[in-house]
């Protein structure tokens, strides 16, 4: 049974049964029952299920501090990214499942390791689980701020569970377009479903604030986007998106960091690297729009960081 391992009838269990038993965590809607064996597209059950969680020294500065990052990557993804560098662990489900009492302890172990922030990676598809974990590691000392950091094609109702919850939202904006988002991620109307997502999780947290003292986030939303070759992202139409939505304030991390992955290999034009001008091209769009908060990378960097979860030592960064 799907179920074993659940050691009591708790009122936090009953309630993440009631959730999965008709699955509308992210933007498919599916609907299945969880409860009772099967899985959708995400092909994932009722027990969380964690490939690594470890101090990651390669995100934003704000996030990874100097004594990193504290993050936990989720198996599975609603998503097929025929570009994923974590497919190992997003398709091919690479990880084990655990309760939510050990997903607790794994949160307040990366703060005791001296994280600044505990980073939830991929985790759309376990929001119930995370969030009656959140609540159980506050109870129990839990400080830090939260992150969450998703594919943005997350459901308005997953986000409501996590509502004071989250202090942080580290969503992607990977399209402008549907079509692209069906042919390179396999997923219907990802536009309109990730531009509710960011609006939802801006109402819960604004602006990203940092430390005035250390420069480390503790709240608010920072949008990523990933820059892929030949414009296949959208990049302008988005930027213009989020100016229209958040203004200028808003804070954005422009990735240079693409290098062909998984399925991309054959696929031209995502069988190379993002060129240094397609890049700058970017964040010149991004300057002229007047978004100052910024972060951007070097683009000659793009095997910097890429992730190897077979291995001790997953990212390697010069």
């Amino acid at each position: 049974m799907v179920l074993d391992g659940f050691a009591q009838n708790t009122p936090d269990e009953e309630w993440i049964r009631s959730v999965l038993r008709t699955c509308t965590l992210c933007g498919r809607r599916c609907g299945i029952d969880r409860t009772r064996g099967m899985t959708g597209p995400c092909g994932s059950g009722v027990f969380p299920k964690v490939a690594r969680w470890l101090p990651h020294m390669g995100e934003e500065p704000p996030l990874s501090g100097t004594m990193g990052s504290g993050t936990i990557f989720f198996s599975g993804c609603s998503l097929r990214c025929l570009f994923c560098q974590n497919y190992s662990i997003s398709q091919d489900h690479e990880g084990m499942e655990i309760p939510v009492g050990r997903l607790v302890e794994m949160m307040l172990d990366l703060e005791g390791r001296g994280c600044h922030n505990v980073n939830l990676v991929s985790p759309t598809h376990y929001v119930p689980q995370i969030a009656v974990a959140l609540e159980q590691a506050r109870s129990r000392g839990l400080s830090v701020p939260v992150v969450y950091n998703s594919h943005g094609y997350d459901s308005a109702e997953a986000l409501g569970l996590l509502a004071g919850k989250v202090d942080i939202y580290l969503p992607d904006m990977k399209y402008a377009c549907n079509p692209t988002a069906e042919e390179l991620s396999g997923v219907p109307g990802y536009r309109e479903v990730n531009r509710e997502a960011l609006s939802t999780m801006y109402a819960q947290v604004g602006d990203l604030q940092e430390d005035p003292d250390t420069g480390l986030a503790e709240r608010g939303m920072l949008v990523r986007i990933l820059v892929l070759p030949g414009g296949l992202a959208g990049v302008k139409e988005s930027l213009m998106d989020l100016a229209q939505e958040f203004g200028s304030r808003l804070s954005l991390s422009l990735m240079a960091q693409y290098a062909p992955a998984h399925k991309a290999r054959s696929r031209p034009p995502l069988d190379r690297t993002v060129t240094e001008e397609e890049y700058r091209e970017v964040v010149r769009l991004a300057e002229d729009l007047g978004f100052s908060n910024l972060w951007i990378q070097d683009p000659r960097a793009s095997q910097v960081g890429v992730p190897d979860f077979s291995a001790e030592t997953v990212f390697v960064f010069d």
